[in-house]
């Protein structure tokens, strides 16, 4: 399933640092870390990060994400340690990373993944390349997918379901 949501209370765009900082406080790209005697909310938490939202480079198969030069498609090689988030030239946001153990993190909201107990990957797209990844959702079949409805729920919701070819 495809879900792009435009929310109500996102400060303006044009503010890089009061976006930076609520995006910081909606997406994570970190893998929590664990006290010494955890939550069992803590504890889930974390390891639901871990099962789900970690990425693993692979090559060899039909869905790898390493080319031929060893760099990851998905851009998880570029990833790098940084204390805040930041938004490249081109409008796309580089989140916070603190340490090495988060640059394979897939981004995410916290509230999503314990709800939805699966893998859950949340982005930021407030740039006009959001048309781009509209587009690229809509009519990109890999050939593990198979695309089978489109929902158009408001002017700013859109659903995509997808459906596993058996």
């Amino acid at each position: 399933m495809h879900l792009i949501v435009q929310l109500s209370n996102m400060p303006d765009f044009e503010n890089k640092q009061d976006m930076a900082n609520w995006i910081d406080c909606n997406i994570s790209a970190i893998l929590p870390d664990i006290a010494e005697f955890p939550t069992e909310e803590e504890l889930r938490y974390f390891n639901l990060v871990d099962k789900f939202m970690t990425h693993t480079c692979s090559r060899g198969t039909a869905n790898s994400c390493l080319n031929s030069e060893g760099f990851c498609k998905k851009h998880f090689t570029e990833n790098i340690i940084r204390q805040d988030t930041t938004f490249c030239e081109k409008g796309f946001p580089q989140y916070k990373r603190t340490a090495d153990k988060d640059l394979r993190i897939v981004p995410h909201n916290k509230k999503i993944l314990m709800d939805w107990n699966g893998h859950a990957n949340v982005e930021f797209a407030g740039s006009t390349y959001i048309v781009l990844y509209l587009y690229k959702v809509s009519f990109f079949q890999s050939p593990m997918s198979q695309y089978t409805n489109i929902f158009y729920c408001s002017t700013s919701i859109y659903l995509k379901e997808q459906k596993k070819l058996k």
